[in-house]
């Protein structure tokens, strides 16, 4: 490679300034990440107001108020220095866009989706005002939509219930078609005031309008003031609660916790089951789009100072969370900048909002239990089942996002570098990304960027060189596979991505026949902001083929025979040949694919497991009532020979039934229950791995269970991690262990396959 000589990155604090999210009034919102790996949305403020006393006082309020916020639907500070030349605030990342980009570019949410925002906001203003908040500027722009609920952002007007002001004389004090009746004649405010906003916000997601219309500012007000809204789009489930939400008299208004319990959504108590789905599918597209777009393209901070008024980085931006295209797909500059409050970079797996529902058992997937009764009694409960101890954990420099045991190493996966750890626990080699300005395509959350053949790891790299975000166009992007022994962490090669330029490792699929199938974010011509499948040579260097997906591939299966690779996007089963063409393509609910012998096997949202013939897509068998695949598409695992699928089924208990299937025809060798998760634990899909003659599964509640792959018998548990928040791990089984991540911590620890 030749060397690319890449500038140093912008630095605010400890954080490397990667890239702007968006612009406003006091300053510019830039993607930050830590030495660490931590992503945070880091707000910047204006050169020119960085010297302004009051705006300075003005500005360390905004963050105080901030501060004293935190639930699970806001966007709470991390870290902050008013003192600074350039004062700045980070807060966490939300996955998500703007309420107010989505309905300009899909519409008007269904009323499933309206009910839930209703709920999410209502609980967001109990955290808001339980910190003795008044938010007074909620409005569309200030809500994010994230596959986890809707998030709130932006405190800069806010102010707190005990008077004290945090504006100064004179600036703008909300958003005209938001405000409540109060705010907008300059009377002091009450918590009333923000509900009053999201029932305004809550109607312009069912209508695409403020209910009090548009116009000139003082119009607008006044018909807040004096005149009824018009609730003619909101659906009659909701109309009654959002009238009396935007009532004159503010002591008229309900409270958050009443606007809760008439979405009726205040008594579910499992987060993650609750929110899965709640997003229609062409929103949550543009979700997973975004953050495949933030992990497939690192991209290089600003070099000029901030806030420059010559600053290439720093033009356009407008309101932020507002994509500047309303085309059928997210370009690179809209959905670098029309951010909002930011999003985290995952790769690979299925989006959450296929998570909708379980299966039921059907007579081919019957339980071996029922024959005796089946139902809660038949269901083991686990508490004789021996406890494992960890080989080691360890604590690292870096987040490993990917684990991968080999030849008695376990590789360590992180931004920054990648570790092999021996069979103790110690670090045996280090390998550091190499000279030239590149990064190994890896974030702070799980993802699959690395993959082993013959012996080497090999890992992506990729960078972009003079990115301009006023001119995405402007750059040389680069993209490539580094390898080496995983055994000693030596004899580096590396070889690069061609037939199209990519822009950084969206996930390494496979390899098959000397073949590495990878996906990036391509940059050239009109294929630019897409995504693109290589197929790369690892033994020759060359780049077998390039072609463009149709659509964001998120999962993807390498058949061992009859094509060269298939993959799934929200709506579209895609099989490519072994010189990359098209072989077919269907439209398709499809949430999870696998290669399974010398099929290809598919999971749909509805728990549909069918396998199909690579070459033709023609379908083989097929059952129904599997547990939908998490997130991270890891639901179906196959043996060594990939002559036995193991899947989870959902049982009539409402638990969780593991089965044994023959691949050649779909039958049951062997279907039992297994023990329950711990009650009250969020249902996050099905997460299972076959090695060692072991099928590991993750619980919703962070238990690891191992199980006889003969029979289904557990063999053992491990308990250490419990209650952790399974979305966030990352995990893979073989060379007689199972390796665990916690990138949030920067931990990685191992169980050896015996459980000993």
């Amino acid at each position: 490679m030749k060397p690319l000589g890449a500038a140093d990155p912008v630095r605010i604090g400890p954080y490397a300034l990667a890239g702007k999210l968006g612009a406003g009034g006091m300053g510019e919102v830039y993607l930050g990440r830590s030495s660490g790996g931590r992503t945070v949305a880091v707000k910047v403020v204006r050169a020119d107001l960085a010297h302004d006393p009051a705006f300075r006082v003005r500005f360390q309020r905004e963050v105080k108020a901030a501060r004293r916020v935190s639930g699970a639907f806001t966007a709470p500070v991390v870290d902050a220095d008013t003192e600074a030349e350039v004062p700045w605030m980070a807060t966490r990342f939300v996955v998500g866009l703007s309420l107010h980009a989505c309905v300009e570019k899909h519409g008007p949410l269904p009323e499933d989706a309206l009910r839930m925002l209703t709920a999410g906001l209502a609980e967001a203003l109990l955290s808001v005002h339980g910190a003795e908040v008044i938010h007074r500027d909620l409005k569309p722009a200030n809500v994010l939509l994230a596959l986890d609920g809707p998030h709130v952002i932006d405190f800069g007007i806010a102010r707190a219930t005990d008077g004290t002001v945090l504006t100064s004389t004179g600036s703008v004090i909300g958003s005209a078609p938001y405000m409540s009746p109060e705010q907008a004649v300059g009377e002091s405010l009450t918590p009333a005031s923000d509900v009053f906003s999201l029932a305004s916000t809550v109607a312009f997601a069912a209508g695409g309008a403020s209910p009090f219309g548009d116009g000139a500012g003082a119009a607008v007000l006044f018909r807040v003031v004096h005149t009824e809204p018009d609730l003619g789009f909101v659906p009659e489930s909701l109309r009654p609660l959002i009238r009396r939400c935007l009532a004159k008299n503010p002591r008229e208004r309900p409270g958050p916790r009443e606007v809760i319990t008439y979405a009726e959504l205040a008594e579910r108590n499992r987060p993650a089951q609750r929110w899965a789905g709640w997003l229609p599918e062409p929103v949550a597209a543009d979700v997973l789009e975004l953050r495949a777009t933030l992990t497939a393209l690192p991209t290089p901070a600003p070099t000029t100072p901030l806030g420059g008024p010559d600053d290439p980085a720093l033009v356009g931006g407008g309101e932020a969370g507002v994509p500047a295209s309303h085309g059928s797909r997210p370009s690179r500059r809209t959905l670098i900048l029309g951010l909002g409050g930011g999003a985290v970079a995952l790769a690979g797996g299925v989006g959450a909002w296929a998570l909708s529902g379980k299966g039921e058992d059907t007579d081919r997937t019957k339980d071996s239990s029922s024959s005796k009764g089946g139902g809660a009694s038949s269901r083991p409960s686990g508490d004789d089942v021996q406890e494992a101890d960890l080989a080691w954990q360890v604590r690292q420099q870096m987040a490993s996002t990917q684990v991968v045991p080999a030849d008695g190493i376990t590789a360590c996966v992180a931004m920054g570098q990648i570790t092999g750890v021996d069979r103790s626990g110690n670090t045996k080699w280090t390998v550091k990304v190499p000279e030239g300005g590149m990064t190994f395509a890896a974030g702070s959350t799980p993802m699959a960027t690395a993959g082993l053949y013959d012996g080497r790891l090999h890992v992506g790299l990729g960078m972009m060189a003079d990115f301009s975000l006023s001119d995405p166009e402007v750059g040389e992007s680069r993209t490539a596979l580094l390898s080496f022994r995983v055994s000693d962490g030596k004899d580096p090669r590396t070889v690069e991505l061609t037939k199209a330029p990519g822009m950084g490792l969206s996930a390494f699929c496979g390899v098959r026949d000397g073949l590495a199938h990878v996906v990036s974010m391509s940059g050239q011509g009109t294929a630019s902001g897409s995504f693109g499948v290589w197929a790369v040579g690892l033994d020759t260097g060359r780049t077998a083929f390039y072609e463009p997906a149709q659509g964001t591939p998120v999962s993807w299966a390498i058949p061992s025979t009859g094509g060269g690779m298939v993959y799934a996007t929200v709506d579209r089963v895609v099989a490519l040949d072994t010189k990359g063409a098209v072989a077919w393509s269907a439209k398709d609910g499809t949430t999870s694919v696998a290669s399974a012998g010398r099929f290809v096997v598919l999971v749909d949202s509805k728990g549909a497991l069918s396998a199909r013939e690579p070459k033709s897509g023609r379908e083989v068998w097929k059952v129904e009532g599997a547990v939908v695949p998490s997130l991270r598409g890891d639901g179906i695992a196959t043996d060594t020979e990939g002559k036995v699928l193991y899947a989870l089924w959902t049982a009539k208990d409402g638990g969780f039934s593991l089965a044994a299937l023959d691949v050649a025809s779909g039958e049951v060798r062997w279907k039992t229950p297994i023990p329950a998760d711990a009650k009250g634990s969020p249902y996050a899909g099905a997460r299972i791995l076959y090695a060692d003659g072991n099928v590991y599964r993750m619980g919703g509640d962070g238990m690891i269970w191992a199980f006889n792959a003969a029979n289904g018998k557990p063999r053992w548990k491990y308990s250490g991690w419990k209650s952790t928040d399974t979305s966030g791990l990352a995990w893979s089984a073989g060379d007689g262990r199972l390796c665990l991540s916690k990138p949030s911590t920067s931990t990685v620890a191992a169980l050896n396959a015996n459980g000993a």
